[in-house]
């Protein structure tokens, strides 16, 4: 007994499962694997000042379910601990989301525990997989095909947003988590479907795992979980590398993540799959990303044709742009189209997105050169209104860009400045009675420049939310 709670609050300080106050949701099924998790912690509970509550889903997949339900409510009431129970029927569940039964076991028991945890404002849910889990893991992802990631199988502490799923008895072995319910007289329930063997996990307990114990290494359990504590460490290791890579080569425009298409590549391979996997998750669950996305991904960074495009799960797409490989958000079909709107001096107009254009009256001597690309500086007097209006582009719009020779299509000059066709929709223009004076973040029109008799500068600005602003 003295040796399993030593084991256990030895590994729980070293991968820092538990800060003192904690509150923490256990998730109690009724079984040996539960119950002496939630006994160990009720007796570290003094020691770590922690807040338990015991959290129970009835699956209604076997008859003794509601006697267990009542089971585990009664133990959580001996203990003077919250209790919350929910009843799913997993059955109706995997009809209706067309998914296995144990995956829609799994979805419906998170959702649970996370919305429990959201109830009590606990930052931790501990679940009880233990050693003999682990190695099943293992063994079960190099079957199905994994990588390093999946060689690590569970990992002891998991962040999901800021609520962690810890798991304080991957240190233990099955036979030790057995013995510690004997010797402190806990009596759990017996699920009579884990001796099933329809279900793949089940045949692997008791049919590979038992083989390869007989014929290959009787260590093999143990093996397979020294395998995934190592690629723990390489998977987290290769993560924090990666995280700081993609802030590296990445920048953000409203709806768009824009990745340094040549740094991207210039990586190992072991990071170019974890800088877009990180890139995604901004916009997709990790589980709608596969190695299927990741790979067409870098096939299109990797043929350099600039406008080639890629439609991703959560309605993103994915282009290629001169020197970038850009993820984008499908765009909100009543924005895609810039109405013309009044733009006043002095004043500001809100545009969707959340981007901004303000206007300005300054005192040449006021200015400081060179301007920055979100920055216009225009000789008010040259300005044909007191009033501009703000629109995107139409069909025949031509433009004097500074420093040309003349007026040019404002379609061929946006591709002379290599601005990415699906972002020349939205680009703001800036008129006056129907000239286009600026071209926001690009160039302004040179009738309209400042020059050594201008007295008065009209300043407009592209405010950008987020990062500064950057042209393509």
């Amino acid at each position: 007994m003295l040796l399993q709670l030593g084991k256990v609050r030895n590994f729980i300080n070293k991968n820092g499962l538990l800060i003192e106050g904690d509150t923490v949701i256990v998730a109690v099924s009724g079984g040996p694997d539960s119950l002496c998790l939630l006994h160990l912690l009720k007796r570290l509970s003094s020691e770590y000042m922690l807040n338990l509550v015991v959290a129970h889903l009835n699956h209604c997949l076997r008859p003794e379910a509601l006697q267990e339900a009542d089971g585990v409510g009664k133990i959580a009431s001996e203990l003077s601990l919250p209790f919350e129970a929910r009843t799913v029927d997993i059955r109706n569940y995997k009809k209706k989301h067309a998914i296995s039964e144990e995956e829609a076991g799994r979805e419906a028991r998170y959702d649970f525990l996370f919305e429990t945890a959201r109830k009590y404002n606990a930052s931790r849910i501990a679940l009880g997989h233990h050693l003999d889990d682990q190695a099943e893991t293992v063994l079960l992802n190099v079957i199905r095909g994994t990588g390093v990631d999946g060689l690590a199988g569970m990992l002891p502490r998991r962040a999901r947003g800021d609520i962690y799923l810890i798991r304080p008895l991957l240190c233990l072995r099955r036979s030790e988590i057995e013995s510690y319910c004997d010797d402190n007289n806990l009596q759990p329930f017996t699920d009579s479907s884990n001796l099933e063997t329809n279900y793949t996990r089940n045949r692997l307990r008791l049919e590979l795992i038992p083989q390869l114990q007989m014929q290959y290494n009787p260590r093999i359990r143990e093996a397979l979980f020294r395998l995934g504590s190592l690629a723990a460490d390489d998977r987290i290791f290769l993560q924090s590398l990666a995280r700081k890579k993609y802030y590296s080569l990445a920048r953000f425009i409203n709806r768009e993540t824009i990745l340094d298409r040549q740094a991207l590549l210039n990586l190992p391979p072991a990071l170019q799959g974890r800088v877009l996997r990180h890139a995604l998750r901004k916009y997709v669950s990790v589980k709608g990303v596969s190695s299927l996305h990741i790979g067409q991904l870098l096939d299109l960074a990797k043929s350099g044709r600039a406008g080639s495009q890629l439609t991703l799960p959560g309605k993103l797409s994915a282009y290629l742009s001169y020197k970038d490989l850009v993820l984008r958000t499908a765009p909100d079909p009543k924005q895609k189209e810039l109405k013309p709107l009044a733009l006043q001096i002095p004043g500001t107009v809100l545009l969707p997105g959340g981007n901004k254009i303000s206007a300005c009256i300054t005192d040449i001597s006021e200015l400081s050169w060179p301007p920055p690309a979100y920055r216009a500086y225009l000789d008010l007097d040259k300005i044909p209104s007191s009033s501009l209006k703000v629109r995107s582009r139409m069909p025949g719009d031509r433009f004097y860009p500074q420093g040309a020779p003349g007026a040019k299509k404002l379609k061929d000059f946006l591709i002379d400045q290599k601005v990415p066709f699906y972002r020349r929709e939205s680009l703001p223009l800036v008129t006056a009675e129907e000239n286009i004076i600026w071209v926001a973040g690009i160039r302004i029109n040179e009738l309209y420049r400042v020059n050594g008799q201008t007295k008065k500068a009209l300043v407009l600005e592209f405010k950008v939310p987020g990062r500064p602003f950057r042209k393509a």
